[in-house]
């Protein structure tokens, strides 16, 4: 090869590296920030002047929206370039229910959804007790009273901005899920 294909080819090569380095940042960097949309309104507590037992009675999907709320999964977002947006499927004490998150408004229905991209598991007990007191969630998912599995692929989960999300719920940086991510 002459010399300037040579050239040519490590500018070329080097310029993907870079592209590649800079998309991976701004993955990194970047957090949907749609906290505008719900700094308007006040948005009620359902377990407020309800006991415990009272609250699971009647416990459906504006208990899980709160829920939802409150650990920001409004931030959620589709992968770039794509209509592809979050999903997720949210198993409390066996009654399942779905939402989906589309420009920062949070979608709750009963019942399962397809091609989730986590499950989130709890009990309606753990659930009264999270959204009496925002502090016990990540208390509850370290103690493994609820759970999160992550369904789809971990790239996925990272373009959507699921990793704010369980570090919402987990309280764990988010250092070691990038480098778990980028490795696995």
């Amino acid at each position: 090869m002459n010399k300037k294909g040579s050239v040519i080819l490590w500018i070329s090569l080097a310029l993907a590296i870079l592209l590649i380095a800079v998309i991976f940042l701004y993955f990194v960097l970047f957090k949907s920030n749609n906290e505008a949309l719900y700094s308007g309104q006040t948005l009620k507590n359902p377990v407020t002047g309800l006991n415990d037992s009272q609250a699971i009675a009647v416990f459906d999907e504006s208990f899980v929206h709160y829920l939802l709320v409150s650990i920001k999964a409004y931030n959620l977002h589709n992968v770039p370039l794509s209509s592809n947006y979050p999903k997720l499927e949210i198993d409390v004490g066996g009654d399942l229910f779905s939402a989906s998150v589309k420009k920062g408004i949070i979608s709750v229905n009963r019942g399962a959804v397809e091609k989730e991209d986590v499950i989130i598991r709890t009990t309606k007990e753990e659930a009264v007790k999270m959204m009496r007191d925002k502090s016990y969630v990540t208390k509850s998912f370290n103690d493994g009273k609820s759970t999160i599995e992550l369904v789809a692929d971990k790239t996925t989960l990272f373009a959507k901005g699921y990793l704010n999300m369980y570090n919402e719920l987990t309280g764990k940086s988010i250092t070691g899920d990038i480098i778990r991510i980028s490795v696995g």
